[in-house]
């Protein structure tokens, strides 16, 4: 056993070299999203100090801590190299790979896209989404909002020479990938978490998936999930699984990695329907904001939404939303759009705001967003919530 070395994870050549590093056998490193607070990041360095890892632990991967506390995930090199080998099965890696690492190394996604580029032999690119137009780069990973910030420029184009942009992180809107699509954006929906690696389930080349599905599970992963009409937490199999949490040495069992997310299988391909937490059950019915979600998404003129669930006194909680919209789209738009639905379904409020809050992760800030539509209650409002760090 060993302490992982504490490292402030930067987006810059110095952690990505202390990644390759621990992947060609360094001692592990622990690290600690940058974004963080000092004190968070000074708690992290105590919990790393206080709780040695295994000799074969690559690094410890701290978890956005959306639900509550960030959890340490213990990630072996075997584990790495197996979800990494996954990952170059189902994408097609080619000699030629050029990677752009767009998003922090404080997250897996981020500590992906080094182990996917070491494993062609590169370091990727530093940069921001903007550089999918950069001659070089073929592949890179992102969350739904860079997408759409480099989709706001008319005039911006990807290179010719890019064959797969994964999107993760958060469900992205179907008119995101369809215009994306259309900007030549080689899109592929991904879904995965900090324990498995990243990516357990992705969508084949540049083609949306059918019936809401995120994509076709990775080569030797196995899924136990419930059905379209009663779906239930998914378990994980996975060559990439982790070893374990930092503060909790609990072996996993044989039948596989427990998840609060929510789904069904159709076939081989995988439909996640949100977290267990995040069910509404408003009058005695459940309602999941992904649904919601796909549903507002779908409203012209609507560029990405949230909903999640707020107490009411008749009800237990109701739906609220709030969503963002192109020029001219007005609350009552959104009203007729939404006048069809079924009481329990329609948001209240249904806010227009300017940008949703977000975690540094870049996945939603569910408890930011639930704090301001309490505040405004049912009445819709154009006030923009205050945006998670």
């Amino acid at each position: 056993m060993i302490a992982a070395r504490p490292m402030i994870a930067r987006s810059d050549a110095a952690t990505v070299a202390a990644i390759v590093d621990v992947l060609d056998g360094a001692p592990p490193i622990g690290l600690i999203p940058e974004r963080a607070t000092a004190a968070e990041q000074a708690a992290l360095a105590a919990r790393l100090a206080a709780a040695p890892v295994p000799d074969d632990t690559a690094c410890v991967v701290f978890t956005s801590g959306s639900t509550g506390r960030p959890k340490g995930v213990v990630l072996s090199r075997a584990a790495i190299a197996a979800a990494t080998a996954a990952s170059a099965a189902h994408l097609g890696a080619s000699d030629d790979d050029r990677w752009l690492l767009a998003l922090p190394l404080g997250h897996v996604a981020g500590v992906a896209v080094v182990a996917r580029a070491h494993r062609g032999g590169r370091v990727p690119r530093l940069g921001t989404a903007h550089d999918l137009a950069a001659p070089e780069v073929t592949h890179a990973s992102l969350v739904p909002t860079q997408l759409d910030q480099v989709l706001a420029d008319p005039t911006w184009r990807p290179s010719p020479r890019l064959r797969v942009v994964l999107v993760g992180g958060a469900a992205a809107p179907p008119a995101l990938l369809a215009a994306a699509r259309a900007r030549g954006v080689p899109v592929r929906t991904t879904y995965g978490m900090t324990e498995t690696f990243g990516q357990i389930a992705t969508a084949d080349a540049d083609a949306p998936e059918p019936d809401g599905a995120v994509g076709r599970l990775l080569p030797g992963v196995a899924v136990v999930a419930g059905t379209a009409t009663a779906p239930a937490p998914l378990v994980v199999r996975a060559p990439g699984l982790f070893t374990g949490y930092l503060d909790d040495p609990t072996p996993l069992g044989p039948a596989g990695f427990p998840t609060r997310d929510l789904g069904y299988l159709r076939g081989d391909r995988l439909v996640v329907c949100g977290r267990a937490d995040d069910v509404i059950i408003t009058g005695g019915e459940n309602v999941y904001p992904t649904e919601i979600e796909a549903a507002l998404a779908a409203v012209p003129g609507v560029r990405a939404a949230a909903a999640v669930g707020v107490p009411d006194p008749r009800w237990g909680e109701r739906v609220a939303a709030a969503v963002v919209v192109e020029a001219g789209v007005t609350a009552a738009h959104l009203e007729a759009a939404t006048a069809g639905w079924p009481a329990h379904r329609r948001p209240r409020p249904l806010a227009i705001v300017a940008a949703l809050p977000v975690l540094p992760s870049g996945k939603l800030d569910r408890q930011a967003l639930a704090a301001y539509l309490r505040e405004r209650g049912p009445a819709s409002s154009g006030r923009t919530p205050k945006v998670g760090r």
